[in-house]
């Protein structure tokens, strides 16, 4: 290959950074314009996931981390901007607004202390609720005022007499409310609204005066309750709080007061972006959908939401489904609807034309100059190696750069497979070195019986590779035995291995009864790493039906695990109940039976693991944020600052910055001062506790050869 200049370098390193940028980093050239129009690339022809974004109505995009979804936000928003004078836009990291809104405890410690018909627990929800929606409020007023100075503010001189911070007094007068509200008393509402959950329930009734008064800094509550009152249940008292909220800070006649300032300057809709909606809690999204989205998607004509969220991770409370549109970004949903060949078809063509257009936008040469791409399987293989995520892709690259094109070297196939297992090592495998070390016990046995599944499933296909390649006499037999089938009852079972990369739903088709099946394909970098070969044959025309036969039927090693790693469980008594008894209980919403009070959950155990779990110290134990901050820091092994270290964990930096503070403060990262933010890195005392043994992430394989 010609000699690559020191130029060349530097401009496919901005490319493959490009790539992997998180959330909401912005791709923008050196004059601090958007590049976003000129590098976007749509999965599908004709700019159909941009087009569907844009349209009217809301829309959830659904996808794993780096399938593009906020990059789509960006495309959408721009178009906006540039283009649509009756829109506007705002934009939220919900999971940043959550983290933000939470309890200090000092006022925790007052709520507890009261002795009131309403549980410590209940009140600090309905204060977490009116924390939550007011961030979700005042950033909102934030992004629509910064959006208004800059792109509309000729228009609105045209429009209106004034400055534009006289047009926005409106909505800085609407933040102050929000600020210092005026309370009320609303005895009527709770009386209200338990009147009505008795006449449902013909078992109980109620009177009471619940008076709130809250600042930012102190709580003082007074409670006055005569009752008796039986159990509501769960979601009567979330509707019974909801309903509180929304009263007390007049969620309608906000929305309306914006609506009529913002209609002043033509402006007809209003379009909430919502990212990381599934990084919530359970509960906090419930309350966003049941308190917020649903109820303004309904009222409103004038608000549309834009939604992105994980797999398996969305909640749509009393949306209407046929108003709602459904944009699915990971590899199956875009290109799943024809054959296993299409498909694949489909996703290299997207591989390729996103690498070829990052590649002639910042080195102004073909990929051909970087990469090998004469050779007959290299998109193929790159494919592959990301599975059409972008972010993935951007990875490769990067370390593709380190591995070769520093040294002069193209980047053929090979460097791709060793980079793809570097991905897995240092991106993929650590969620079960650190899974050890999160707070929740439940949290720690699931993730440690996913590892458990995890290892029956690449040992099965390590034999099945062995059985292949031994028998050399049999065409059909191929040592190929990366994808396996399962029946669709097992996809929530296998969803948080997705989640997190170890697996990719690949395929759905019908087995050789004639039953429709999920196939899901292992990492590439995995494979690579465990020598099973990935893929499937393609001579023939039957090679179609590859995936489907029958020594990758995995679903007697699902039934398998399940029946040794799952229990169900009440919270409340601790009645245990047969997985067969499943179906019945979700009926029932999962209520208990027995207590008739608690909730039953599917309970993740790890016989295999069980003393390495029960071995951690409760000292070591950190929330995942603190533990990924650590995590990303040990694999990068250099100072990083809030920024960086958020384009790892999908997250913001103020996140970051956060919990950085924490680590700071129980020395397991030093936190130095770096110009206007903080660079981190990870101290001995935390290599030391965390990240000793190199091989905590690697499974627990019998030596098949």
């Amino acid at each position: 290959m010609a000699a690559l200049s020191t130029k060349d370098l530097d401009n496919f390193h901005k490319a493959a950074i490009s790539l992997k940028l998180f959330s909401r980093a912005e791709l923008n050239d050196d004059k601090n314009r958007s590049l976003i129009e000129k590098l976007y690339v749509d999965p599908l022809p004709n700019d159909h996931v941009f087009k569907t974004l844009l349209a009217d109505n809301t829309t959830f995009i659904i996808g794993r981390k780096g399938s593009g979804k906020s990059t789509v936000f960006q495309r959408v928003q721009h178009e906006i901007r540039k283009n649509k004078s009756n829109i506007i836009s705002a934009y939220m990291d919900i999971r940043n607004v959550f983290e933000a809104s939470q309890i200090d405890p000092v006022a925790q410690t007052k709520i507890e202390a009261l002795d009131v018909a309403m549980s410590p627990d209940q009140i600090q929800r309905f204060l977490l609720y009116k924390r939550f929606l007011r961030l979700l409020i005042s950033d909102i007023r934030n992004e629509l005022k910064s959006q208004v100075d800059q792109s509309f503010l000729t228009r609105l001189r045209e429009r209106v007499s004034g400055t534009s911070a006289e047009v926005f007094a409106g909505l800085d007068l609407l933040i102050t409310k929000l600020d210092n509200p005026d309370y009320e008393d609303i005895a009527g509402i709770v009386s209200k609204q338990i009147k009505k959950n008795n006449s449902a329930r013909h078992d109980s009734k109620a009177t009471g005066s619940v008076n709130f008064e809250v600042s930012s800094t102190d709580v003082a509550i007074g409670v006055g309750v005569g009752a008796e009152v039986s159990k509501l249940g769960e979601h009567a008292d979330e509707e019974l709080y909801t309903q509180i909220l929304m009263r007390i800070i007049g969620i309608n006649d906000i929305i309306s007061e914006i609506q009529k300032i913002l209609g002043a300057l033509g402006i007809k809709r209003l379009y909430i972006f919502l990212d990381d909606f599934s990084e919530l809690p359970q509960q906090a999204l419930h309350l966003l959908v049941d308190a917020l989205i649903s109820p303004l998607a309904r009222w409103s004509d004038f608000i549309k939401f834009k939604i992105a969220a994980y797999p398996g991770r969305v909640y749509l409370g009393s949306l209407d489904k046929t108003k709602i549109e459904e944009i699915q970004l990971d590899m199956y949903g875009l290109y799943g609807g024809s054959g296993v060949a299409k498909m694949e078809e489909k996703a290299i063509d997207f591989v390729q034309r996103l690498v070829e257009k990052r590649i002639q936008h910042f080195c102004k040469v073909d990929a051909e100059v970087f990469l090998n791409v004469k050779l007959n399987e290299f998109w193929r293989t790159l494919f592959h190696a990301c599975m059409a995520n972008p972010r993935i892709l951007g990875h490769l690259m990067l370390y593709a750069y380190d591995a070769q094109l520093i040294y002069q070297k193209k980047v053929g196939i090979q460097a791709v497979q060793e980079a793809s297992q570097r991905y897995y090592e240092e991106k993929i495998a650590p969620f079960f070195a650190t899974g050890k070390y999160k707070l929740a016990l439940e949290e720690r046995s699931s993730i440690y019986s996913l590892k458990e599944l995890l290892e029956k499933i690449v040992s099965r296909a390590r034999a099945i590779r062995q059985e292949g390649s031994r028998d050399a006499s049999n065409t059909r037999s191929r040592p190929f035995a990366s994808h396996f089938y399962v029946s669709h009852e097992f996809d929530e079972l296998l969803l948080s291995l997705e989640t997190s990369f170890f697996l990719t739903k690949y395929f759905e088709q019908s087995d050789r009864e004639g039953v429709r099946v999920s196939i899901y394909a292992l990492n590439y970098g995995l494979c690579t790493k465990y020598q099973i070969g990935f893929g499937r044959p393609t001579e023939r025309r039957e090679d179609r039906l590859y995936f489907v036969d029958r020594k990758f039927d995995y679903n007697a090693l699902a039934r398998s695990y399940i029946q040794e790693n799952q229990e169900i469980k009440c919270s409340e008594c601790n009645s245990e109940y047969d997985l067969s008894m499943l179906p019945a209980l979700k009926m029932l919403h999962m209520s208990c039976p027995k207590c008739r009070k608690g909730i039953c959950a599917v309970v993740n155990l790890s016989q295999k693991y069980g003393d390495v779990i029960e071995a951690i110290g409760p000292e070591l134990l950190l929330p995942e944020t603190e533990l990924g901050i650590m995590q990303t820091l040990y694999s990068e092994k250099k100072p990083m600052v809030a920024a960086e270290i958020a384009g790892d964990l999908d997250c913001s930096g103020q996140l970051v910055g956060r919990r950085g503070k924490n680590l700071a403060e129980r020395k397991l990262v030093e936190r130095t001062s770096s110009g206007q933010v903080y660079s981190y890195t990870l101290t001995e005392q935390a290599k030391s506790a965390y990240f000793s043994d190199p091989t905590a992430g690697d499974l627990d394989i019998a030596d098949s050869g």
